[in-house]
């Protein structure tokens, strides 16, 4: 079960991917932001603790 959910979650990103790949690429690239100001954060905090 676990298997087919994965693959229909491929399909659909693949999918979303083809039909508007400005718009993936503008998701990705704000979820990296997101990311990267998480581990920043993270960072920042552990240095204060030392």
């Amino acid at each position: 079960m676990q298997r087919v959910v994965g693959l229909l979650a491929l399909a659909l990103v693949l999918f979303w991917i083809i039909d508007s790949p400005a718009t993936a690429a503008a998701t990705v690239t704000n979820i990296l932001a997101i990311l990267v100001s998480f581990a920043e954060s993270l960072v920042l905090f552990v240095q204060s603790l030392f």
